[in-house]
């Protein structure tokens, strides 16, 4: 096997090709195999397949995914199967033997790795959209573009005009893929939302052993629909981003390492809320995770972000290994070089959101 293509047959190839449209967009699977302007995510695929498929299990784990790829009743089912090979094959690229672990129940992890200090237990996870969104999409937004007098719901917008013999109309979808902020509430919002969506990625821990380090790798690949591949950027594993009409906070930092009462920055909104809950890595007693590190793989990039107080830290050589995951960002990653250094960085950027906090009212809510 040299790509995906060929993990499947003639009909197969066929009916991913002609996969009816889902929110507007096109099969998961359709775009490695037949997108003309290839992304990055889609040549990681295929580059995963051939390396996979060298490997002493590699052509029957790759066969036990093609009914989930071929799935066109759920197409969550096809991108979590993408994201899964995706892993797997960065993983071998980074240069970690990796051993796919046998499916019992819910509670078994994807993968076995080492790179020569130690066995990771590993887990991937494929962040999709909340339920609504995709319904919001399917039901309501297509509706609107093929009939005049549909009837709008919330966050859809439809504009009309005339240039000359032709009429153009416009429809507009608010969209929030972690789901839409309830008004009433008092610390609720689009980032709020989504850094709960975030911590709560794989929250039992059902798959995680107590004995050794475990790397959780989150696939935002798919997040935000289809459409989706770029929704999220590298800036969202950072504490703060600055834009044109503000600060707004990373979602995936604050998701590991905020802390109750934080504040929840968000460009363009004067409404500063709270962080309701402590980050997945400040969880203590019965909560404490047992994650060494996750690592978070976006459409074009991917950030390790370690536990500095996990009590099981990634092995020195495995740390290292993981800085040659495709398209890796190491100034965006937060990783324990030496004991304490994650640690010591994280402080840092708390001290500096608390800064921009006491400051907020005076000066960035001005902006």
């Amino acid at each position: 096997m040299q790509r995906l293509h060929d993990l499947f047959n003639v009909q197969q190839l066929e009916t991913i090709k002609d996969a009816p449209l889902f929110m507007g967009t096109r099969h998961p699977t359709w775009f490695p195999l037949y997108y003309e302007q290839p992304r990055p995510i889609d040549y990681l695929v295929h580059g995963a397949v051939r390396n996979i498929y060298l490997q002493s299990d590699g052509s029957r784990w790759l066969q036990d995914l093609t009914s989930r790829l071929l799935d066109v009743e759920d197409i969550n089912n096809a991108s979590s199967s993408l994201a899964e090979i995706r892993a797997y094959g960065g993983l071998l690229e980074a240069g970690f033997s990796v051993a796919a672990i046998p499916r019992h129940d819910e509670s078994t992890p994807d993968f076995c790795i080492d790179a020569g200090d130690g066995p990771i237990t590993v887990e991937v996870f494929a962040k999709h959209q909340d339920k609504e969104q995709d319904n919001l999409l399917q039901d309501n937004l297509l509706n609107a573009v093929h009939s005049e007098n549909a009837l709008l719901t919330n966050g859809i917008e439809r504009t009309s005009q005339v240039a000359g013999n032709f009429s153009i109309q416009t429809t507009v979808v608010e969209l929030t893929p972690a789901g839409r902020p309830n008004p009433a509430k008092l610390n609720d919002s689009v980032q709020a939302n989504m850094i709960s969506r975030v911590c709560a990625i794989k929250q039992n821990e059902n798959q995680i052993p107590e004995d050794r380090p475990a790397l959780l790798v989150m696939d935002f690949a798919h997040f935000g629909g289809p459409v989706g591949a770029e929704f999220l950027q590298s800036g969202q594993a950072a504490p703060i981003e600055s834009g044109h009409h503000g600060i707004t906070c990373g979602s995936i930092w604050y998701a590991m390492y905020g802390w109750k009462n934080a504040p929840v920055f968000e460009e363009g909104s004067h409404k500063l809320v709270r962080m309701g809950h402590d980050g997945r890595f400040r969880l203590t007693g019965k909560n404490r995770s047992k994650l060494s590190a996750i690592l978070v793989v976006l459409a074009n990039s991917a950030m390790l972000l370690e536990n500095p107080w996990a009590t099981h830290r990634l092995p020195d050589r495995a740390r290292l290994s993981l800085c040659r995951f495709p398209w890796f960002d190491l100034p965006r990653s937060i990783a324990d070089w030496h004991i304490g250094d994650a640690d010591q960085q994280i402080a840092i950027h708390r001290r500096m959101i608390e800064t921009m906090d006491q400051n907020y009212s005076g000066f960035w809510s001005q902006w």
